[in-house]
């Protein structure tokens, strides 16, 4: 039976299009209005005093990081269970990545195994919650306080969500998001960077620009007017466009809408699958509030990486969208080449991802939709296990 149910789906409103449109008979196609907008608007959400666009959350993690100093030499710690844009950024620095394995509830990287991997060249965290779910968050930034570490916050799948008083994007002395498909917020591309520090603010506006700290010729000058050039050194073309900036911007109007459907759509799977004796689903603390970018199960210790493939393969021969986020990160291949790391250097972590399986997630999806999936998965494992028989 073919369900037709994607892994993700954007929803665009007509406000999102005439946002869009908007930005398209303008003077500027980049740098300008709809992103000055944008960023008031997201540091207003974020609940930090100062938000830089840029073109996308892993390039803006690398900024962050060169924006810190951290260059050769250096050591980052990174979560082990997470995407392969926080390691490559930190080799994009020429820093040297050390993988921290993660919490088997929260999936997070877990403060414990931190604490053994701290060395006197560690000089930043990249501290991730993963699929959205704030859990440790706390207990990272109180950890990267004790050892005065900075903490990078890759916030891109946390979006809209909190944990007690604090949202997602205010832990770290910079955060970052992304916009992708998957993603709540979802401009199709696109980031930002959100921070405290006006210094480090104004070392990541260069930095997305080539390095330019132009000069206006008069207090409130409007950018169509051009501008007087100078550069403080190195940078990118890492700019966010103007129409991806207002849709951005759009789409976080109705942040709270999104959320509150997305929790919804979370519970349904929930409720579909609790007790399944082959399943563990997602842990979330009472406290907690999840944005959901995609709904995650993890397949019992019975299965293994060969069983979660089939998993997959079964529902997309159902036209059901899964896939398997995240293999670990110290094992892609150009990191073990180049730094050595191996099978069994962060056994959680591996174990998990072999075992993990994201369903469909996305706004607009419907409950009745929800129990396909579940219903599609149900015939997958029922399937699966009889060939183990």
């Amino acid at each position: 039976m073919k369900y037709d149910i994607p892994l993700s789906k954007p929803d665009i409103t007509a406000e999102d299009r005439a946002a869009v449109l908007a930005t398209l008979s303008g003077a500027r196609l980049t740098m300008g209005s709809a992103l000055l907008e944008f960023e008031a608007h997201l540091a207003s959400v974020a609940r930090r005093p100062f938000a830089i666009g840029v073109s996308s959350a892993g390039t803006g993690l690398e900024i962050c990081l060169r924006a810190l100093g951290i260059r050769a030499g250096d050591e980052v710690l990174v979560p082990a269970l997470s995407f392969a844009s926080n390691v490559n950024a930190v080799i994009a620095v020429g820093a040297t990545p050390v993988f921290v394995d993660c919490d088997p509830r929260t999936l997070n990287m877990r403060v414990i195994d931190a604490e053994c991997r701290v060395t006197l060249k560690t000089r930043a965290v990249i501290g991730v919650p993963v699929l959205g779910n704030p859990a440790g968050l706390p207990e990272l930034i109180a950890f990267c306080s004790r050892h005065e570490i900075p903490m990078i916050e890759h916030a891109s799948e946390g979006l809209g969500s909190t944990i007690g008083s604090d949202n997602v994007g205010k832990f770290g002395r910079l955060s970052v998001f992304g916009f992708g498909p998957n993603r709540p917020i979802a401009a199709g591309e696109g980031g930002a960077i959100v921070t405290h520090d006006d210094r480090l603010a104004a070392a990541c506006r260069a930095l997305r620009n080539q390095g330019r700290i132009d000069r206006q010729s008069f207090p409130d000058q409007s950018p169509d007017l051009g501008m007087l050039m100078a550069f403080s050194g190195m940078g990118y073309d890492a700019r966010l466009a103007e129409p991806l900036a207002a849709l951005a911007s759009s789409q976080l109007r109705r942040l709270d809408e999104i959320r509150a459907r997305r929790m919804e759509i979370a519970a349904a799977y929930t409720r579909n699958l609790a007790g399944h004796h082959d399943l563990i689903l997602p842990n979330v603390l009472e406290n907690s509030q999840i944005c959901w970018p995609l709904f995650w199960v993890r397949l019992s210790d019975r299965f293994g990486v060969d069983d979660r493939d089939a998993v997959i393969s079964g529902l997309h021969r159902h036209d059901v969208g899964a896939a398997n986020h995240y293999p670990p990160a110290h094992l892609l291949p150009h990191v073990r080449a180049q730094f050595g790391t191996k099978v069994g250097d962060c056994p959680v972590a591996e174990s998990i991802g072999d075992r993990m399986v994201t369903l469909p997630m996305f706004t607009s999806m419907k409950i009745p939709e929800v129990a396909l999936v579940c219903q599609a998965l149900e015939v997958v494992l029922s399937r699966i296990g009889l060939e183990r028989a």
